[in-house]
């Protein structure tokens, strides 16, 4: 069964992290990609830029309205997501203590539907050279 693995805080909060707060919290997500691409549960991962890059739409009627940033006001922010692939809730549930969770939350939700690319185990896909330099800092990433 596919699950998402979403992790919510705010922010602004690695920018209060000490340099050695910080190589944990990457050493962990590093462990995790470890552990989900030697299990054969890795499925896709996903760092969200800053909601202050989105922009909401709403229909209201005939119109199409959109604002900049997210959608709710919270102190924590959607930040990105992981899709796993393990047969029961509480075998993700195990693989994800290996994440940062004493940083903000993450919640673990079965996915109802999925279509695209083949993701069992896919390789990353390079979406910026800022997240290449953060990738490229963990300890034997992926």
């Amino acid at each position: 069964m596919l699950f998402s693995i979403l992790i919510y805080n705010d922010e602004s909060f690695a920018d209060a992290l000490s340099k050695a707060e910080m190589d944990e919290l990457m050493s962990k997500h590093g462990d995790f990609h470890r552990h989900t691409k030697t299990d054969k549960s890795f499925g896709a991962a996903v760092k969200l830029m800053s909601t202050g890059t989105a922009v909401t739409m709403h229909r209201e009627n005939d119109d199409v309205l959109v604002t900049d940033g997210p959608f709710a006001e919270t102190k924590e922010q959607f930040l990105g997501f992981y899709l796993v692939d393990y047969p029961t809730l509480n075998e993700a549930m195990e693989a994800v203590k290996l994440l940062p969770i004493e940083y903000g939350r993450i919640e673990v939700r079965p996915v109802e539907f999925f279509e695209g690319a083949d993701y069992k185990n896919g390789e990353r896909m390079v979406v910026n050279e800022a997240f290449l330099e953060d990738v490229d800092s963990m300890p034997e990433q992926v």
